[in-house]
């Protein structure tokens, strides 16, 4: 999923990769569209396919008001037969001034085969190019917050920063850490490789390709 901010409500991959060239439907409508193969489904700081590949993609719709929604699609190994996670969501962003953007929305978290199915809302705040954003599962009963932040290290060359804390309503925190470098080949193909770190899991990496258009 990808959103206005720069934060992950459904897969660290989402804010790696720059925002995607829309197509433009008239009258404030957009559409865009993307694809991505990884060696390995990364989502806060714990791999969702056991460190092997997944194929992911997903349909963006917005629109001048700020309105978005879209779906996100992937698969994913939890020791079930056929795993495909998809997750529908929608939401109003909008920006306060050229420094300050305000997103609000929900996610849908839909798991085939194994179950699961949850939640998710969120309030997300990107100031001054730091994206910073609180979700809440209502099924789960869990918070989420983080921090992201991206650094252009030359035209083509970026990194992108992580930091994330859950907290349960019961239970104990961990907090995660990401660190992704990625290049930019053209307007609709991106190349990078990530590193991630959760404090109750072992170390996980990866690398990808994301096609959007």
């Amino acid at each position: 999923m990808k959103t206005k901010l720069k934060f992950t409500s459904l897969a660290v991959l989402f804010c790696l990769a720059p925002a995607a060239q829309a197509v433009d439907l008239g009258n404030g409508h957009d559409v865009s569209f993307n694809a991505s193969a990884v060696s390995n489904y990364i989502f806060r700081g714990v791999t969702l396919s056991d460190e092997d590949p997944a194929l992911q993609g997903g349909v963006d719709y917005a629109h001048a008001s700020g309105v978005y929604a879209g779906i996100w699609a992937s698969n994913y190994d939890n020791g079930g037969d056929t795993e495909i996670e998809v997750d529908w969501y929608g939401g109003y962003a909008f920006d306060l001034n050229d420094d300050i953007s305000i997103d609000l929305g929900v996610i849908r978290y839909y798991y085939q085969d194994v179950g699961g199915h949850t939640t998710e809302w969120h309030v997300g705040v990107d100031l001054y190019g730091i994206g910073t954003a609180l979700h809440y599962d209502q099924t789960l009963e869990s918070w989420y917050g983080e921090v992201n932040y991206d650094i252009a290290i030359t035209d083509p060359i970026y990194l992108s920063l992580h930091g994330g804390y859950a907290e349960p309503d019961e239970g104990d925190g961990a907090y995660d850490l990401m660190a992704t470098l990625g290049y930019t080949v053209n307007d609709h193909v991106d190349l990078y490789a990530g590193v991630a770190y959760h404090e109750d899991e072992e170390d996980t990496y990866l690398v990808g390709v994301t096609f959007s258009y």
